[in-house]
């Protein structure tokens, strides 16, 4: 036999066959998270721009469109003008976005909500410990915080429903990633006119009555 013909690596054409057989996990279409997402997760918005210097220099600014972290003067470029971008904002010395600006882009409910200058706000992140040693039931089911409403809320950061997310992707079960689509409203009823009723017939006098002289 040729010494070149066996030195070739031989493939399991049984290994193929059931390679071939076995499909692809299919990841749930309201679990599919967008790409940016673990960027965003994974980006230290405490350090400064590498390339502005001065007040304006702090990362509190993701662009979606780039998938980094921006400073105000980066912003302010024309490059960005057009992009989607997400504010982020300090809540006990954590990263925190708002609710309104995060659920256009993931479906944010069973995120416990935290208040932050009179805004609802989402911690990116898992906050400090804080408080008393509570049951299972009213804490967080990943990082095992503190949940203030266990009833409505699951999850006490945006990173923790991603990682709840990610242990099963192929189930139709929640939590779901994907954002919710705004309700239609329903169209307008049409205006009925209403018959208006033929005006009042008023009798006017001819004028105004007198009496006859006296002769």
């Amino acid at each position: 036999m040729d010494a070149e013909f066996m030195l070739q690596p031989q493939a399991c054409m049984w290994c193929f066959v059931l390679f071939l057989c076995v499909p692809e996990p299919q990841i749930y279409h309201k679990k599919q998270k967008p790409a940016w997402l673990d960027s965003f997760l994974r980006t230290d918005f405490l350090g400064a721009c590498l390339i502005h210097e001065g007040r304006k220099s702090e990362l509190n600014v993701y662009c979606i469109n780039c998938d980094a972290g921006m400073c105000e003067s980066c912003v302010s470029a024309d490059a960005h003008s057009n992009h989607k971008k997400l504010q982020i904002y300090k809540h006990v010395h954590k990263d925190v976005v708002l609710l309104a600006d995060m659920q256009k882009h993931i479906d944010c409910s069973q995120i416990q909500p935290y208040r932050c200058n009179g805004k609802k706000v989402l911690a990116v992140n898992p906050l400090p410990h804080s408080g008393r040693e509570l049951n299972s039931g009213e804490m967080c089911k990943v990082c095992h915080r503190i949940i203030f409403k266990p009833s409505i809320y699951t999850y006490c950061s945006i990173s923790c429903k991603v990682a709840a997310v990610s242990t099963n992707l192929t189930s139709s079960d929640p939590p779901y990633l994907a954002p919710k689509k705004p309700k239609k409203k329903p169209p307008p009823k049409p205006s009925v006119n209403k018959t208006q009723s033929p005006p009042k017939r008023v009798n006017k006098r001819k004028g105004v009555p007198s009496r006859a002289p006296f002769f």
